[in-house]
């Protein structure tokens, strides 16, 4: 009963104060939100990375380069196809591109599987000479269906003082659909030889791709690398946890960036949530003369903190959801999706969850009790005789 009876009191104190009460709230959401949206977008971004990680192959097979992932002859496929157990091994070249100032990725594999990797609409699948953009990018880049665009540009002499530029002209020959995944927003699509062709690699590829039953995951991988010693094998799993480990890192080192700004922004806390004003020390002076022990203020004061962080998680997580959902991350996104603009020209991945909600009620709840609780304190152990005077 006596515990109701003060959280009677701390309900009618954030009642009776209701300018104060709506400022920290106020304050407490604009400084939440940005914090949970960060946490929604870090969530969706790795769910649908560990989406495109599982439907990916089984096997990536790569070439040791001094410690790294190097080329590897085109020819290997075939002999990879051969292995009991194997489904399908396809050749990729995969690459980073600037195509006019814009950071594209470029992914070249035979043509017979692009039909299988993308859904085109409008054009038709590429043939030599020829690529599949992304609807996004063909937006961005003004490229329609029959539009010619410049690939690997490279300066191949210097005459007369002026470099002399190669470049390679392809034909758009088709747009794919790309609103469902942050991965293909930027990317194009061509068959292997032209990829080939690009980076002048002579029959070498990024990597292949290894498609296997799953009963035999162990016996194929052991079987290639046997075919050589310097092959290097990833597999779906190893992917899996590379995945994990950057976002996880990714998102501790912004969560830790942001409790330094929680820290910094701890002195507004103090100034809004009414530290030091004197009619605040008057009531809870009050309360001491009138036979409140000083647990009992304290306890009062919590429950203030409390009912305001569970006042203002709801709202910041509501008005993340809308940020995020309605507006698709507009302005926020791009500091986590590099190369996008202010407004993404796809659907944010965002996945809110039960964690990202008690996270947002622990740091309201951490904020205002670092805001208030030691002046509370201070104010508690003083004789009410001398904070009235």
């Amino acid at each position: 009963m006596k515990t109701m009876g003060i959280l009677t009191v701390a309900t009618a104190n954030l009642l009776r104060h209701r300018l104060r009460t709506f400022v920290v709230v106020i304050c407490l959401v604009v400084i939440i939100t940005p914090f949970v949206s960060a946490l929604a977008l870090l969530e969706g971004i790795k769910k649908e990375a560990m989406i495109s990680v599982q439907e990916g192959a089984d096997l990536y097979v790569t070439m040791d380069m001094y410690g790294r992932n190097g080329m590897i002859p085109m020819e290997v496929a075939d002999e990879i196809k051969k292995i009991n157990g194997v489904l399908k091994a396809v050749p990729r070249v995969i690459s980073r591109i600037y195509v006019e100032g814009r950071l594209c990725v470029l992914l070249g594999i035979p043509l017979d599987e692009i039909e299988e990797t993308v859904k085109i609409i409008k054009g038709e699948l590429p043939d030599d000479g020829e690529i599949v953009v992304g609807r996004a990018l063909a937006k961005a880049l003004g490229l329609e269906v029959g539009s010619n665009l410049s690939l690997g540009v490279r300066v191949t002499a210097i005459i007369d003082h002026s470099p002399f530029i190669m470049k390679r002209v392809y034909r758009v020959s088709g747009i794919f659909d790309t609103d469902t995944s942050i991965w293909s927003s930027d990317l194009i699509l061509t068959g292997i030889d032209d990829a080939i062709s690009i980076y002048e690699m002579e029959d070498f590829v990024s990597d292949i791709a290894v498609y296997v039953a799953p009963s035999r995951l162990q016996d194929v991988a052991d079987t290639i690398q046997q075919m050589n010693a310097y092959f290097r094998i990833q597999s779906k799993s190893i992917a899996k946890q590379y995945v994990k480990r950057g976002f996880n890192r990714k998102g501790g080192i912004f969560v830790l960036l942001y409790t330094f700004a929680f820290i910094l922004a701890i002195p507004v806390m103090l100034i809004v949530s009414g530290t030091g004003l004197t009619e605040r020390k008057k009531e809870m002076a009050i309360l001491k003369a009138t036979g409140w022990q000083t647990d009992e203020v304290l306890q009062m004061a919590f429950f203030e903190n409390t009912i305001i962080a569970l006042i203002s998680a709801p709202a910041s997580v509501l008005i993340s959801y809308i940020w995020l959902k309605l507006f698709n991350g507009a302005f926020i996104a791009q500091m986590f999706i590099a190369e996008i603009e202010n407004i993404a020209p796809f659907r944010i991945p965002v996945q809110f969850t039960f964690g990202t909600f008690l996270m947002a009620i622990f740091f309201s709840l951490i904020f205002t009790l670092v805001g208030s609780i030691y002046s509370t304190w201070r104010t508690a152990t003083t004789p009410p005789a001398e904070v009235l005077r």
